[in-house]
Order: C-alpha cells, then structure tokens, then sequence
C-alpha cells in the first residue's frame, strides 16, 4: 500500500513510464492518445499503469511542442442572447469530448473589437477559430491570412472561402411570410437586425421575394432595425404602437427581439395575436413559455454546433482538408402569436 501512495506521489514522464514498462515511449504516447499501432492488450496495460502511478500529462507542453495551444477560440456578438449561449454551450462540450478548450470572447457586436479578438487568437496561436457573429466587413481579408482553421457559424462573408455551417436564412424569411399569408395577412412588417449580418440581411431577402411573389406591397413605414437585444424590442414597439396604419403581423429577426416587442405592444392595450401576429427566428427554451408561445423559426441549434465542431476537427486533423459549407432547413414551429386576421 505505501509502494502505491509512493508511485502516486513521484512525478514521472513518459520516458520514466515507457522505462518502468519495458516498451517504447511511441507505445506510451500512442496509448494516452488513443492512436492506432500498439496492440489492445499493450494499451490497456500501459493505460493500467498509467492509472497506477497517477501520471497526468502536460496537456500545455504537449501543445507546445506541436506550436500550438489546445485551445479553440469562440468568438459571439453577446454570450446573453440564449440562442448563442445554447451554441456555446455546444460547442464546448463537443470540443471538450475531443480534447479540446473554448476560450470564449464576446464582441459584443463591434467590428472594430471583433477584429482585435480574431488578432489575439493568432497571437496566442490557438488551435483554431470558431465565429458566430462575423459581419460583413475587413474581418473577411482578416480571416483568409490565418494561420489556422477557422468556421464560421450561420454566417456567410463575401470572398471568404472557409469552412462555415449555417441555417437557409433566405428560407427561413420566405416559409415565416407563407406562413402569415395563409392566416390571410397581407400587410406584414419586419424587424431586421444588424445592417451587415449576413443572416438578418437574407431573412430580409427571403421576406421581401415572398411579398413580390405574392403581388404585395412593401411599406418602408413598417420596417424597423434592432440591435438583437430584448430592451430595443420594447423600445420598437413604442413608436409601432402609435402609428395611424399598422401592418396586421410582423416578422423580427430573433426571439429575444420578439419579446420585448410584444411585452411593449401588450402594455399599450395591443393584444397579440389578436390585434397583430408575430413569428420570429431562433426557437430559444424561452418562446415556448406559458405567456410567451412564440411562432418561430427553428434553427436547429445541435444540429448547427455538431456539424460546427465536425467542420473544426476535419481542419485540425487534415491539412489539405476541403472547405465546406453546410446549410440547414428551417422549421416553422407554430404557438400562439400567429392566427387568422
């Protein structure tokens, strides 16, 4: 028993290790790294040893000797939003499962900052860079002349030519519009996000075919901008509230605008779906609430985090790995904000 707490308490290597067992220090490393080319029964022999003497390795110096941190940098516009905070949380395990850290920043929707963060990625040179929220902007020349693997999630920039994983955006828009003209709506506004968000810019698209398709009008009047964020939800619908013509449904690019618009409409005396439908895009745990049960767009968030993280570990594992970009359908999940006019 004591030989035991005294193994446990020396430090050893993996040289020390492969000595003590009479293999080569390949046979050790292959073990702790669950790589082909020892034997079953060598594996689970070295690996009991391991275990044994209580051997950790030192997953830093291990990383450094290969010229870069274990670490994969996640990169969002606001960790807050519920539907990037479920992506993180994803994310983090998937890559945790393969051995890999998160090391999460937010940008908090600023391209000048968004910028600065994709830079400290390289200088610390992680493994590789995850983004969420890229915007249409430099970012794009940034990103071509990394030095490592790089996926974008539910973005896509011109002229960048990476890995990136996303929802049919352009869909999405269009199926939330059939959905409202088959309730009998025909004026429909919309609430867009950020001006150079690839995904709030092609739900917009996809909303403005649908209404072309249909032979309806378009009022400027009706269209909003919001920042994602609940509070401009509510600040929105303060001055949507007060005008003479309001359209009869509206669509808001996410949920957590969604909210704070209808809790804004509801305490002016307009009640939904009643006096005005809603659908909006996300699905966060949130918007099937009792009081909430928002009409949305679903986005498949575990499906959007799998093949994220799949997309990141082909890269780091291949050199001449292919770009790929993977595009999800969208679900039209439908509550109780939308009904008949």
């Amino acid at each position: 028993m004591r030989r035991g707490i005294e193994m446990k308490n020396k430090k050893y290597n993996i040289s020390d290790i492969a000595k003590m067992l009479g293999v080569s220090e390949s046979s050790v490393s292959r073990a702790l790294n669950g790589t082909p080319g020892i034997s079953d029964a060598l594996r689970a022999k070295i690996l009991a040893f391991i275990d044994e003497v209580g051997y950790r390795p030192n997953t830093l110096a291990q990383s450094l000797s290969k010229g870069r941190l274990n670490i994969i940098a996640l990169i969002l516009g606001d960790v807050r939003n519920p539907f990037y905070a479920d992506l993180t949380f994803d994310i983090q395990r998937l890559l945790s499962e393969s051995g890999y850290m998160v090391m999460l920043f937010n940008s908090e929707y600023d391209m000048t900052r968004e910028l600065e963060l994709i830079r400290l990625a390289e200088q610390f040179n992680f493994a590789g860079l995850i983004l969420i929220t890229a915007k249409e902007s430099s970012t794009t020349a940034r990103l071509q002349h990394l030095d490592m693997p790089v996926v974008l999630v539910n973005r896509i920039l011109p002229h960048f030519d990476g890995s990136s994983v996303l929802l049919d955006n352009f869909k999405a828009g269009y199926i939330a519009v059939m959905h409202l003209l088959e309730l009998g709506h025909s004026k429909i506004g919309f609430i867009s996000g950020h001006s150079v968000s690839s995904a709030s810019n092609q739900r917009y698209e996809g909303y403005r075919q649908a209404l072309s398709n249909f032979g309806l009008s378009f009022h400027e009047e009706h269209m909003y901008e919001s920042d994602l964020k609940i509070e401009t939800g509510y600040q929105i619908a303060k001055d949507f509230v007060s005008q003479p013509e309001k359209p009869s449904a509206m669509i808001i690019v996410n949920d957590l605008t969604a909210i704070g618009f209808m809790d804004g409409c509801k305490q002016h005396g307009l009640c939904i779906p009643q006096n005005l439908s809603i659908v909006s895009f996300d699905n966060i745990r949130m918007s099937s609430l009792l009081g909430i049960e928002l009409t949305t767009i679903d986005q498949h968030v575990d499906q959007m985090s799998e093949h994220a993280v799949a997309l990141m570990l082909k890269q780091l594992s291949s050199e001449t790995h292919r770009p790929e970009r993977i595009v999800l359908d969208p679900t039209l999940i439908v509550r109780k904000t939308t009904a008949p006019i």
